[in-house]
């Protein structure tokens, strides 16, 4: 903890220094944007808002402008040379097209999963906060649903494969669990946080089951995790920065961080923080769990051949 600590201050005030660099180069677009963004917003508070919902200007508008120019510019350039100019989609190793069998449990975890996000909604209208169906794990969710009805193997395990590098929301939401605005409305608060566990496990143990069955294949390593890395990035400064802005709504943090690693460690950078931190993270889903299953399945189908064995 002392040594992340120590490490993040250090490069932190590297960057600030460099930061006062580009601003003496850049002060005249920056002072631009910032005054565009604060006209759009002027009444946003320059304070972090106790609840995790409203919108506020806790990183300067003349800060937010820089990092959604730079960041923006770097996922969709980097998307749009992989999509034209590089490999695609071919170095994912996907099957070739032809038909999937979908079984009775793809079927019951497909309903389970349409139950669950149909409770969510049902939360979201009654709140007035259906902006939020936007937040990635219920995206990712849509993902999965749509995995456990699909009946072509190619389009599954394409689609399964971005929701694997795309689903580390899940493993934060889990660890750092926000609940508060359930116990602030009062609206079934016990069923609306079951249901909240309940999809995130799912959302957890799901795609494990999945690779244990090993039904869906694409081929897993740096370049999977760098475009699960490249779309992730996609989503939140394309999709849910500006449904922030124009929705006037912290969508997934986009504004705004929580109490926890991103406010303690991050501060007002905690947005530029997360963005490369996120890729060693999608280390857990991508290639950490996958291999973990591959033991165990080598564990069990020794002990299963063992036992086999000496039944007879």
């Amino acid at each position: 903890g002392m040594a992340l600590r120590a490490a993040w201050t250090v490069a932190r005030d590297g960057w600030l220094e460099l930061e006062a660099a580009a601003n003496v180069t850049l002060d005249a677009p920056l002072t631009a944007g910032a005054k565009m963004l604060s006209e759009f917003r002027p009444d946003w508070p320059t304070e972090r808002p106790i609840s995790s919902n409203p919108a506020s200007w806790y990183v300067s508008p003349r800060r937010t402008f820089a990092e959604a120019v730079c960041w923006n510019s770097l996922f969709v350039t980097v998307a749009l040379l992989l999509a034209f100019k590089g490999p695609g989609l071919g170095p994912l190793g996907l099957p070739p097209p032809g038909p999937r069998r979908v079984t009775l449990l793809d079927r019951v975890i497909g309903f389970s999963l349409i139950c669950s996000l149909a409770v969510v909604f049902w939360y979201k209208i009654v709140t007035h906060t259906v902006v939020y169906m936007l937040q990635p794990c219920h995206i990712v969710t849509v993902m999965l649903i749509y995995v456990c009805f699909c009946t072509e193997r190619r389009r599954a395990s394409m689609v399964y494969a971005f929701f694997v590098h795309m689903n580390v929301g899940t493993l934060l939401a889990l660890g750092f669990p926000d609940t508060s605005d359930y116990w602030r409305r009062n609206i079934l608060p016990e069923f609306t946080i079951l249901n909240f566990f309940f999809l995130h496990y799912m959302l957890l143990v799901v795609p494990l089951w999945y690779e244990w069955q090993g039904v869906l294949h694409f081929r897993k390593g740096p370049y999977a995790l760098f475009v699960g890395w490249i779309a992730t990035g996609l989503l939140h400064w394309t999709v849910l920065w500006p449904a922030s802005l124009l929705a006037q709504r912290n969508i997934n943090y986009m504004l705004s961080p929580p109490k926890g690693p991103l406010l303690t460690l991050g501060g007002r950078w905690f947005r530029s923080m997360q963005c490369p931190l996120t890729l060693p993270m999608l280390l857990g889903p991508g290639i950490l769990f996958p291999v973990a299953i591959f033991f165990l399945k080598a564990i069990a189908t020794s002990v299963w051949g063992i036992a086999s064995s000496l039944a007879k």
